[in-house]
């Protein structure tokens, strides 16, 4: 891929070497059908297994290397929030580094297995969720191990997931200061943690929020506290909510201003109201940024699904949860390796896709057949001494590279 090689050639601090392994690695995982682990590396590449599980164990700066790729598709003036979100790793095996009880969102249940936290970029103008850097979540004791000189009592993982933006605050400052979440960051910890780093949050309040409302009236003259507030918010009734407007014919937006008493600060809070088959449904959306226009607030925060796209793609596709290893190191590498693979296809399609078409659908299953395709094409027909230069120039190539993608390309 030339992309890979192009951005490789500006991260001097990368040996020769490493530079073609990687190239090569990425190249044979996109072209493997099944599953992507060091076994299936070996075959599809001819490189021997060991050298796949001797550069796995060293170091490559992953978070600069996307910085670089995404850049090539981000133009001037789009705009871009963050997200960070985690998903569960099902693994085996009790000599694993990082194996503990993490949430489960598939099956809804706390299960034995790995966590990793995903940091992303979001373009709201292509609605398209690039990866920027992902880390493996330790067992809460190696947590408190970890953060001892923190001076942060029983840290948790609250606390380690904070820690990761002390790494990532300066390159994600670059792109935007909106960063997005779900449900379970809302927390006052998590949130004065995000704040204090520069960084305005959007996320998800629960439907039983304590919400109070502002007192805006004149204050009594006299000795005590000023008024503060005139009582609870009623969220079903959507009091203190203002009608700001209509997303489609079923979607209504309501916005308001209140004081979260977990949170203990001011939010702008936006009622997201859904009426279908005479049922009603209300979702409570929230920034603390508050100017942030209501529709905006409603847009980053429904961008914010496309990383779920990028766990579902890297599972299914690039091999997130088929690494072999039991290594910290290697399994740090294969996990963000899978990332960077699905980034490149993605920042590819869309240099190449004309900018006037509308309603562009990404396809990985696609992409995979053309390359696994590509390779085998590659391999068999130099050997039985077919000269491929002119060949490649040919419809009927490009139709035989396409055969089993979903979607056709350059026929």
């Amino acid at each position: 891929m030339k992309l890979t090689r192009t951005i490789l050639e500006e991260m001097a601090h990368v040996g020769k070497w490493q530079k073609e392994f990687f190239d090569m690695l990425i190249q044979t995982m996109l072209s493997i059908p099944n599953q992507v682990n060091f076994s299936s590396l070996s075959r599809y590449s001819g490189v021997p297994e060991k050298r796949f599980r001797r550069w796995f164990k060293k170091a490559f700066d992953f978070c600069t290397f996307n910085s670089k790729s995404i850049s090539q598709v981000i133009k001037p003036g789009n705009e871009l929030v963050a997200a960070l979100d985690q998903s569960f790793i099902d693994k085996s095996g009790k000599a694993t580094w990082g194996r503990a009880t993490f949430w489960n969102g598939c099956e809804s249940k706390a299960e034995k297995g790995l966590e990793i936290s995903l940091f992303a970029l979001i373009d709201i103008a292509t609605n398209t969720a690039f990866s920027l850097f992902a880390e493996q979540t330790p067992p809460d004791d190696e947590i408190q191990s970890q953060m001892k000189s923190s001076n942060i009592p029983n840290p948790s993982r609250i606390d380690f997931y904070l820690s990761l933006f002390g790494k990532m605050r300066d390159i994600v400052l670059k792109y935007t200061l909106y960063f997005v979440f779900d449900g379970y960051f809302t927390k006052k910890k998590f949130i004065d943690g995000v704040a204090e780093m520069g960084f305005y949050v959007v996320g998800k309040l629960r439907r039983d929020a304590d919400l109070k409302i502002l007192y805006n009236g004149a204050q009594k003259k006299g000795r005590g506290r000023p008024r503060q507030f005139v009582g609870k918010c009623n969220v079903n009734e959507l009091e203190r909510f203002d009608f700001d407007q209509e997303v489609d014919d079923n979607t209504k937006l309501y916005s308001g201003f209140f004081w979260h008493v977990s949170l203990e600060r001011n939010i702008k809070v936006v009622a997201v109201v859904k009426e279908e088959n005479g049922k009603r449904g209300i979702a409570l959306l929230f920034s603390t940024d508050l100017e942030l226009e209501t529709l905006k607030l409603y847009q980053y925060y429904k961008a914010r699904y496309q990383i779920e796209f990028i766990f579902r793609d890297a599972n299914q596709h690039t091999g997130l949860g088929s690494c072999q290893s039991r290594n910290k190191e290697s399994l740090h590498f294969h996990f963000n390796a899978s990332f960077v693979a699905l980034n490149l296809v993605k920042i590819q399609e869309l240099c190449e896709v004309d900018s006037n078409e509308k309603n562009h659908a990404f396809s990985m299953a696609s992409h995979k057949a053309r390359y696994y395709n590509e390779n085998l094409i590659g391999r068999f027909f130099p050997r039985l001494g077919f000269d491929l230069t002119s060949i490649k120039s040919m419809p009927i190539y490009q139709e035989i590279i396409n055969y089993g993608a979903i979607r056709s390309r350059g026929v």
